[in-house]
C-alpha cells in the first residue's frame, strides 16, 4: 500500500513543483531531457507505513534549469512539503519561500533556493531537515516544460484562480478570477506571477499549493468517473520522469490516491517578512511563528486549525 500510494502522489507533487520553474526563461527541452526526477530522501530507510498514523513527506521542488542545464543542480523557484497522514486521510501542504535565507550546510548563509544548486536534491534534503526540524521521505524535482507538458497531455487542469492575475511581460499570467481550465502554459504562468500579487514571492508559494491541490481534485474526480483516467494521468507523468520507481509500481499501486479526500488538507505558507540580507534580497522567517508550525504539523502531518497563518493573499482584491 505504501508505495502504491506515494507513488502518485509523487508523481502529482512533481507536476506543481515545476510550476515555477523556468522563470530565467528559454523554450521546451528536447523530449531525451527528463523534465521529472524522483527518488528516496534517504535511500537506506523504509518509508512509514499507510495504515498508521506516521506522516509521509514529500519535498516538491521546481528547478529553475533552462533546458539543456543539469536540472538537479540549479537554483529553485518552487519549494513545498507536502505532508500526508494516512490514517486520517489528512494532509498540509506547507510553502517555503524561495529566498528564506537559512543556514545550507557546509556553504554558510544564504537564500534556500540554492541550496539544490550546491548540492543537489541530498543538500537540499539536509538543508530542510535541519532548517524546521523535519524528516522528509521522497523528493520530487521537476521542470516548467515536464510540468506543461503534463498539463497539456491530461487536456488541461482545472483550477479557481482566486483573482485577476495579469503579468504578461514577466510570468505571462492574463486570468480572470474564477473556475476555469487552464492550458500547460496558463497554469505555468498562474504559478510564476509574481508581479501581480501583494504577497509577492508569499503569494506564489500558495498559487503553487493552490496548483497542488487543483492536480488532487482533478485526478479523484476524474478516476471516480472513469477508472481508465489513471493511465492517462500516470502515462502523463512517466513519459517524462527519471525514477527507481518501476511503471508497474506506479501503475499496479496508484489506485488508492483517490483515497485522498482533498478538503482535509492545509494550503499554508511559512510567514516571514522582505528584508535586505548580505546585500541581497531575502526573506526572514517569523521563527517563532515557524517553530510553531512544525511542532504543530510534524508528529502527524496535519496543522490545527488554530495555528493555521494567515493567507498571503487573503486581502488580495478580486
Amino acid at each position: 500500500m505504501t508505495r502504491r500510494f506515494v507513488a502518485v502522489l509523487l508523481v502529482l507533487a512533481a507536476w506543481v513543483a515545476g510550476t515555477v520553474a523556468g522563470s530565467l526563461g528559454g523554450t521546451p527541452a528536447a523530449a531525451s531531457s527528463p523534465g521529472i526526477v524522483i527518488g528516496k530522501a534517504h535511500a537506506a530507510e523504509y518509508t512509514p507505513s499507510l495504515t498508521g498514523s506516521k506522516p509521509i513527506v514529500i519535498l516538491a521542488v521546481g528547478s529553475g534549469a533552462r533546458p539543456g542545464e543539469d536540472v538537479l543542480h540549479s537554483l529553485s523557484d518552487s519549494i513545498h512539503l507536502i505532508f500526508l497522514n494516512p490514517d486520517k486521510h489528512a494532509g498540509t501542504v506547507v510553502g517555503i519561500p524561495r529566498d528564506s535565507w537559512v543556514d545550507i550546510p557546509g556553504q554558510g548563509s544564504n537564500k534556500i533556493n540554492s541550496a539544490l544548486a550546491a548540492g543537489g536534491p541530498d543538500l537540499m534534503v539536509q538543508t530542510i531537515e535541519a532548517r524546521f526540524g523535519v524528516h522528509i521521505d521522497y523528493w520530487a524535482i521537476t521542470t516548467f516544460w515536464g510540468f506543461q507538458g503534463m498539463i497539456d497531455q491530461i487536456g488541461g487542469l482545472v483550477v479557481n484562480v482566486p483573482f485577476r492575475m495579469y503579468d504578461l511581460p514577466y510570468s505571462g499570467a492574463d486570468l480572470h478570477a474564477g473556475v476555469q481550465r487552464l492550458r500547460g502554459s496558463q497554469a505555468l504562468a498562474m504559478a510564476r506571477d509574481r508581479h501581480s500579487l501583494l504577497a509577492g514571492d508569499f503569494g506564489r508559494q500558495e498559487d503553487g499549493g493552490r496548483l497542488i491541490l487543483a492536480a488532487l481534485t482533478q485526478f479523484e474526480k476524474e478516476f471516480n468517473a472513469d477508472p481508465s483516467s489513471l493511465f492517462r494521468w500516470i502515462g502523463a507523468g512517466m513519459t517524462r520522469m527519471n525514477t527507481s520507481l518501476t511503471v508497474d509500481d506506479v501503475m499496479l499501486l496508484a489506485y488508492t490516491a483517490t483515497a485522498q479526500p482533498v478538503g482535509k488538507i492545509q494550503n499554508i505558507v511559512l510567514p516571514g517578512s522582505s528584508q535586505t540580507i548580505g546585500g541581497l534580497s531575502a526573506v526572514a522567517l517569523n521563527d517563532t511563528a515557524v517553530s510553531q508550525i512544525f511542532r504543530d504539523v510534524t508528529p502527524d502531518g496535519i496543522m490545527s486549525k488554530k495555528n493555521v497563518p494567515p493567507s498571503p493573499t487573503a486581502n488580495q482584491p478580486r
